[in-house]
């Protein structure tokens, strides 16, 4: 079973925009903005949103969790990363493709991405490697990581490959990106704050690096020389709170669409918008609040650590948009 898979340029051949923004710098009243149709990878499974936020699609099973990474297909199929593989499942909720680990404490996969040739980019965080996978489950390249700590879910939060066929990789505990060759060889490394959490790194087509820090409530951009050329912060004044900044995607015009979620946060109550879209002039034109999931159906889940009702979103695909800048 074959499936095709998102790549250039085939892929941005194939996809229609299905929305128009208006100019940067202005502030589009509420509900005046068009919506976004979104696939979101969330703590407990997938849905599907559209343009007018309700549910129209909504995929969970026993045996998922933790889903850091989604992508719809050119197949209409979703492929995403859970805690213990990488599944691919189709409209009618059926596996099409399934990669497991062994469902054990040292074993966890935070990261996949479609790659070329129906071949499938995982990161495995228990065995510290990134691997290409092919559609008979073939391993066809493994990448031995540089030592991410003692911990699997600590390690690593995600991995992309980019255009020019380096992996980026988003260091968790040691607060750092790094960029590898297909040798493993590091060709470029960026050492955040002490307090920074990155979720993943975005290459950008400006030779930049966008990478959203959980712990520390803030979105930057790095040049290749290692400068910020632009951030986002707790400081910029959005009419609600950051809490911890986790998928993003890179629009065309520029504008970033960012889940702003709720996970493991004690005050996480008091987060009502879980998604935003942004502009470099940092106006706010969309967002997607917890009212809009719980009037579409989804529950908060209560963390039994913060107490806290949450709606766990890790990942999202801006349907429509390249999915190669999230």
């Amino acid at each position: 079973m074959n499936s095709l898979h998102l790549t250039k340029p085939r892929f941005l051949l194939l996809l229609a925009a299905i929305f128009t923004l208006g100019s940067a710098g202005h502030v589009t009243a509420a509900g005046a903005h068009p919506g976004h149709r979104v696939l979101i990878g969330y703590g407990e499974g997938l849905m599907e949103l559209d343009a007018q936020k309700k549910i129209v699609w909504h995929y969970q099973n026993p045996e998922v969790e933790l889903v850091h990474d989604a992508w719809k297909l050119e197949n209409e199929n979703i492929l995403f990363s859970h805690r213990h593989g990488v599944r691919e499942v189709n409209a009618a909720k059926e596996t099409v493709w399934d990669f497991k680990v062994p469902r054990t404490r040292d074993q966890e996969i935070n990261a996949c991405q479609p790659l070329e040739g129906g071949k499938v980019m995982i990161l495995d965080c228990g065995n510290q490697k990134l691997l290409e996978v092919d559609r008979q489950q073939q391993v066809t390249l493994s990448i031995d990581l540089p030592d991410g700590g003692k911990a699997p879910h600590n390690r690593y939060m995600q991995a992309r490959k980019t255009a020019l066929g380096t992996y980026l990789i988003s260091y968790r505990e040691k607060a750092k990106v790094i960029e590898l060759n297909a040798s493993g060889d590091v060709i470029w490394e960026y050492a955040l704050n002490k307090t920074d959490r990155p979720f993943t790194a975005i290459r950008l087509a400006n030779g930049n690096t966008l990478v959203p820090c959980i712990t520390s409530n803030r979105i930057i951009e790095i040049t290749p020389g290692g400068e910020i050329s632009w951030e986002l912060n707790t400081e910029d004044d959005l009419g609600f709170q950051i809490l911890f900044p986790i998928g993003i995607q890179v629009l065309k015009n520029g504008n970033m669409v960012v889940i702003n979620t709720d996970y493991h946060h004690r005050q996480g109550s008091s987060n009502d918008v879980q998604a935003f879209e942004i502009t470099r002039q940092k106006e706010v034109l969309w967002t997607l609040k917890k009212a809009d999931l719980e009037k579409s159906g989804k529950v908060p889940v209560v963390e039994e650590g913060t107490k806290m009702p949450s709606h766990h979103l890790f990942s999202i695909q801006v349907l429509g948009e390249n999915p190669m800048l999230k």
